[in-house]
């Protein structure tokens, strides 16, 4: 890891990257120490709060990424659709490309979270709040509730995806969630006056 940055930075980055790879029962507090190449005293200087700490401001780190490629993704400079497509087949371009482990820290944290764990539990939440609501501003469907509605689904699938994606090191099941969005939105959009008549066989 790049000694340009500072031990705190270099305890996030290390923190992040292995919530993705192992979620939070897989990081420990001596493997990041380790992998980021910190001293020990170092971690519990910047981070009194512990791994605790160390988790939250990781996953904040991580969760601001979502927003900015919901913006980029879905400006206006082309259809809402096609951009969901485009995005999810992006992001089946990046999983392979980067080695096909890693998930996203958000979602795998979310599977760790314990009753007790309070103050993780409560910033995965406030991160998929933000990604929905993201997400729902840029939608062009008629009412915010279901802006809301196609934005959760949207979520739901690419965390869904990650897991599959994981599962099979291949980034396929981004390319089918977002080719099966990106029709229910058109689906969700066309006016019933245009949309093609269903040919039905007779029997």
């Amino acid at each position: 890891m790049s000694t340009e940055l500072s031990p705190r930075e270099r305890l996030l980055l290390t923190t992040e990257t292995m919530l993705r790879e192992s979620g939070m029962a897989g990081t420990g507090i001596k493997e990041v120490v380790a992998r980021s190449g910190s001293p020990i005293g170092s971690l519990y200087h910047y981070f009194p709060g512990g791994k605790t700490q160390l988790v939250v401001e990781a996953l904040g780190r991580h969760a601001e990424r979502f927003p900015r490629l919901a913006e980029r993704f879905l400006d206006g400079s082309k259809s809402a659709a096609t951009a969901l497509r485009a995005w999810f087949d992006t992001a089946a371009d990046e999983f392979e490309s980067r080695g096909a482990d890693k998930g996203c820290a958000v979602g795998a944290v979310s599977l760790d979270v314990r009753a007790t764990d309070h103050e993780i539990r409560r910033a995965c939440e406030v991160a998929f709040d933000d990604w929905i609501s993201t997400i729902a501003d840029r939608l062009p469907l008629r009412t915010e509730r279901d802006r809301r509605s196609f934005a959760t689904a949207t979520v739901a699938a690419f965390e869904g995806a990650f897991v599959l994606a994981r599962a099979t090191k291949s980034g396929e099941p981004f390319r089918h969630a977002g080719r099966w969005l990106s029709l229910a939105l058109v689906a969700q959009t066309t006016p019933k006056s245009e949309r093609k008549p269903t040919s039905r066989k007779r029997r």
